[in-house]
């Protein structure tokens, strides 16, 4: 019990201090404004990827399609399989247009089956079948019967015919089908839809003609996913986006200013502590890189080491090292002349036992407001060298990323540069607000 009460009282004045910190934060507003966005960012940061309503992937049939609406798709397909009676190449697969096949005979049939359609959602709009014929003027008299199965062969709609084509030129007819019946996704996968052509004469004609098929593909209009914030100009998921780059960016962001802080802090204490030419040396090196704009330093090692999201790490690092190294030499210069100092040297602590227990420690407030502030400033740098193309690659859901691949059809696909800006700007503003406020609490001068 006695140790309890030991510690206790020992943890006492801190608790109190953190309390009246905590009373100072709670009456100011924008401090508390400014907490709340951050803890949303790493909310989203660390749920994000489970609250993502899909994958954030390329999606070509889905471009550009603005907020709160389902994209009108249009897919255009092959079949996979061909089988027919009469006709030659019956290994033909409808998709070469070097290859055809063709039929002399009335009544052959050729059926095509397993169309990729790929489709996503109901309702269908659509259904067609676009068939691509060849006759012959010698060989007048024969046209295609096409009808369409929706359960596998077993039910067939009524046949539609192609008009007659006395030419050697290759000519496409589109055949509705879309009221053929009540059009579903399942109706129309590959192991129900079916597509049946038949050689039939023309009644115009008492003697048939040869006919070939050189190309034959189903045509659907859909619509796509429901995308409450629209899609990319790659046909990304823009909410899939935000919410899967607020980990991209809270992990840029205190990646960077951890290590630039514990690098910058520890040289800038040795620099301060111990002076003469260790001082020089760190301060001209520190100056070196200070005297060198952020932006064009982070721009040149990020150019250097390639488009890649761990190279912007190293590259922010070497730019937010330096401004840390100064702040904490400048605190160490006042601090090493305080009397307890003096009198850890006098019970025999080493000199880096000093630096890293006694110096570094007190030099943590203005640490901590120069950092809270940073966090916010790195991901914007970064996102930043991704609007260059300095930063992550394509199809990464970051979003200074987006921004730039948006803004090249702005203000056509306006959505995608205002909602990536935005969450940039939100991130940025929290902790900013956060790092105004740690001032306010940690400053004695501010406190009065």
């Amino acid at each position: 019990m006695s140790a309890w009460r030991t510690l206790r009282d020992e943890l006492r004045p801190r608790l109190k201090e953190i309390q009246y910190s905590l009373h100072l934060l709670r009456k100011s507003l924008l401090a508390m404004i400014g907490l709340g966005i951050v803890l949303f960012f790493l909310f989203l940061a660390v749920f994000g990827p489970a609250l993502a309503p899909m994958p954030f992937i390329y999606n070509d049939r889905e471009k550009n399609s603005p907020p709160g609406g389902q994209p009108i798709v249009v897919t255009n397909q092959s079949a996979l399989d061909v089988q027919g009676t009469g006709w030659n190449r019956t290994e033909w697969t409808a998709r070469d247009d070097e290859l055809y096949a063709r039929s002399d005979a009335i009544g052959n049939a050729v059926f095509f089956a397993r169309f990729p359609l790929g489709i996503d959602s109901d309702p269908i709009d659509s259904v067609g079948v676009n068939v691509q014929t060849n006759s012959t003027l010698g060989e007048p008299g024969s046209v295609l019967e096409v009808s369409v199965s929706w359960d596998g062969g077993t039910t067939w709609s009524v046949p539609q015919r192609t008009p007659l084509h006395f030419s050697d030129d290759d000519v496409w007819f589109l055949l509705d089908f879309t009221n053929a019946t009540g059009w579903t996704r399942a109706k129309l996968n590959e192991s129900n839809f079916v597509v049946r052509a038949v050689h039939v004469l023309d009644p115009a004609f008492t003697t048939p003609g040869g006919v070939s098929i050189d190309i034959l593909k189903v045509v659907v209009q859909f619509r796509g996913t429901y995308h409450v914030l629209g899609t990319t100009v790659d046909g990304e998921d823009v909410l899939t986006g935000l919410l899967l780059g607020a980990r991209i960016s809270v992990r840029i962001g205190i990646l960077v200013v951890v290590v630039a802080t514990l690098i910058g802090s520890l040289l800038g204490a040795m620099s301060g502590y111990f002076g003469g030419p260790l001082d020089e040396l760190i301060m001209r090196v520190t100056d070196v890189f200070l005297s060198i704009p952020g932006l064009i330093l982070a721009m040149a090692v990020a150019a250097a080491l390639g488009r890649n999201l761990d190279n912007i790490v190293y590259a922010l690092i070497l730019v937010y090292w330096p401004p840390y190294t100064r702040l904490v030499r400048g605190q160490a210069l006042s601090v090493r002349e305080n009397l307890y100092i003096e009198a850890a040297r006098a019970t025999g602590a080493s000199e880096l036992r000093v630096v890293t227990r006694h110096v570094l420690p007190n030099t943590l407030a203005p640490i901590t407001v120069q950092a809270s502030l940073d966090i916010g400033s790195v991901v914007l740098v970064a996102a930043g060298l991704s609007f260059l193309g300095l930063g992550a690659q394509a199809g990464t859901p970051e979003w200074g990323l987006m921004v730039s691949r948006g803004f090249a059809f702005f203000p056509a696909n306006w959505w995608q540069v205002t909602f990536s800006g935005l969450m940039i700007f939100l991130f940025v503003l929290g902790f900013n607000l956060v790092g105004d406020g740690a001032r306010d609490i940690l400053d004695p001068r501010l406190r009065r």
